[in-house]
C-alpha cells in the first residue's frame, strides 16, 4: 500500500467545472429515445408488412444437414473405395 500512497493521483489536475461538463458526450433526452424507438418500431412494421423481415413466428432453421455433408461424403468415398479393393483383389 505505501507504493500506492507514493504515486502521484493522475485526476489530481482536473478541475470539474462548467467547462468540463458541457464538454462531455451528449445524451438524447428521454422523450428523444422514446420518438425514436416508435420510428424504429414504425419501420419495422412497414418492413414486416412488406415481406422484408420476418415476424419471428417460425422457428429458426439449423443447418445440421450442412455440417454433417461433409462427413457423408467423405463416408461414402472411404465405402465404395474399400468395395473397390476387394473387387480388385479378388
Amino acid at each position: 500500500m505505501s507504493e500506492m500512497a507514493s504515486e502521484p493521483d493522475p485526476f489530481e489536475e482536473i478541475v470539474l467545472d462548467e467547462d468540463f461538463v458541457s464538454g462531455g458526450v451528449k445524451e438524447p433526452t428521454a422523450d428523444e429515445r422514446v420518438e425514436q424507438a416508435q420510428r424504429i418500431a414504425r419501420s419495422n412494421d412497414r418492413l414486416r408488412a412488406s415481406g422484408e423481415i420476418s415476424d419471428g413466428s417460425g422457428k429458426p432453421r439449423f443447418h445440421r444437414v450442412r455440417k454433417s455433408a461433409p462427413w457423408i461424403a467423405i463416408g461414402a468415398a472411404i465405402g465404395i473405395g474399400i468395395i473397390v479393393i476387394v473387387l480388385i483383389a479378388r
